[in-house]
């Protein structure tokens, strides 16, 4: 069980497991949902930055179809040295 003490200004800062398994980080929103249960802790959605949105991406494949499209065009015969 995970606990947390009140302050005299009625905060409680969530223990660093719930923070990891809910991926919540600083200026992240929740809510609470009181009932008969008890209370629900949920995180609202957020707009994901682009680093978060691409963290996760394989971009092997995209890398080995960069690479044959940069692959330098034959334009034909070498005509000579150009002379500085």
């Amino acid at each position: 069980m995970l606990e947390a003490k009140l302050t005299s200004k009625g905060q409680v800062t969530i223990p660093i497991e719930i923070r990891r398994m809910l991926n919540l980080k600083s200026g992240d929103q929740v809510s609470f949902n009181v009932n008969e249960h008890g209370i629900i802790l949920r995180k609202y959605n957020r707009s994901l930055s682009i680093q978060e949105r691409f963290a996760n991406y394989d971009f092997s494949n995209l890398n080995k179809e960069l690479e044959k499209s940069m692959k330098e065009i034959d334009t034909g015969y070498d005509v000579g040295e150009e002379a500085l």
